[in-house]
């Protein structure tokens, strides 16, 4: 079977990366011919750009044109054809299947991506189409919904998503009870994919917006434990490293070889847990709908900053990883077997 997938597969961004390249491994896995779609609308490419480069600090413009050059090098493992901006170029491209995830493709409250009606089937040429773990992102149940993102859910044989939230939105809008399903990057092992940086007996620190307090405690912690902070893809000026151009792959490898991690990100969050990390989690409005249901199910609540509890006290907190694993691999299971039902309908 010749099977698309819809997402954001040349976003600088490594969770993106790491998603995509999972979802298209495991498909592939089933036995069919898969096809990273490389479609970007043109409003997206152009604000990812301007976050990126228009900078005051030339030296931060010098780590992202470079860490832009790492992350074109690595998109090249997907096989991907030319980048293209026009719908009608998608739609000359015929396919047996169209998976839609696994990103924030749903969020139709977002200016900065754009929109775009194609992530909800408008446009395709193709006999089916399912979806697989998107999510709305920080769009609410309780908001207005587009015209275009109900017509276009009706277009769907099988709707999965990452969230409750995502799933609220679904039953709103068409009525229907869509499946709550792992994030991808939980479906595929990465061992031996991981490039490990020279670092040691560090905490890692992967996210934006980190509060003042928690920027404090987290240098506090570093120092009576001797540890250095190394911040990796966005600068944070507080840390004793930065290491801002680097690949999805390296960035695995930090994940891997990290004492502790601070983040504040969802797939910081993923990823602490896939490498069984002791780690904490500064809750944003951003992450809350994706990454809370995670947390919830794996009783890691606890690992979340907020007044009553500091870095030093979720770093302290012992992990039990033998029941968050089990957790994990038992909503895998269920993940992988919607996906190979849903590809097989």
């Amino acid at each position: 079977m010749k099977i698309g997938i819809l997402t954001f597969p040349d976003v600088i961004n490594h969770g993106a990366y790491l998603q995509a390249y999972a979802l298209e491994k495991t498909i592939e896995s089933f036995g069919h011919e898969v096809c990273l779609i490389n479609y970007r609308n043109l409003r997206h490419y152009v604000n990812e750009y301007k976050a990126l480069l228009l900078k005051k600090n030339l030296t931060e413009i010098l780590f992202n044109l470079r860490k832009i050059r790492k992350f074109r090098d690595a998109q090249k493992k997907f096989g991907m054809k030319t980048r293209t901006f026009s719908v009608k170029e998608i739609k000359q491209v015929r396919f047996d299947l169209i998976v839609v995830g696994s990103d924030i493709v749903w969020n139709f409250k977002s200016p900065f991506l754009g929109q775009d009606p194609i992530y909800f089937g408008h446009s395709l040429n193709t006999q089916r189409l399912i979806s697989y773990a998107p999510s709305f992102g920080y769009a609410s149940q309780d908001e207005a919904i587009a015209q275009y993102v109900i017509d276009g859910l009706k277009k769907f044989s099988r709707i999965s998503v990452r969230d409750e939230n995502s799933k609220a939105i679904v039953k709103k809008a068409i009525g229907y009870d869509a499946k709550v399903v792992l994030d991808p990057t939980f479906l595929y092992d990465y061992t031996g994919c991981e490039i490990e940086p020279a670092f040691d007996n560090f905490i890692l620190v992967y996210g934006s917006g980190l509060r003042p307090g928690e920027i404090e405690q987290t240098r506090d912690f570093a120092h009576k434990n001797q540890l250095k902070t190394v911040a990796i893809s966005l600068n944070q000026k507080w840390c004793d490293h930065n290491v801002v151009a680097l690949d999805p792959f390296e960035w695995l490898g930090f994940f891997k070889k990290a004492s502790y991690i601070v983040t504040s990100l969802f797939h910081g969050t993923i990823f602490s847990i896939k490498y069984n990390k002791q780690f904490c989690v500064s809750m944003n409005e951003f992450i809350e709908n994706k990454a809370l249901p995670i947390l919830n199910r794996c009783l890691l609540n606890n690992q979340i900053l907020s007044g009553d509890v500091s870095v030093a006290d979720a770093l302290a907190n012992r992990i039990d990883y033998d029941f968050t694993n089990s957790a994990i691999d038992n909503m895998a299971a269920f993940s992988l077997d919607y996906l190979r039902k849903a590809i097989n309908d």
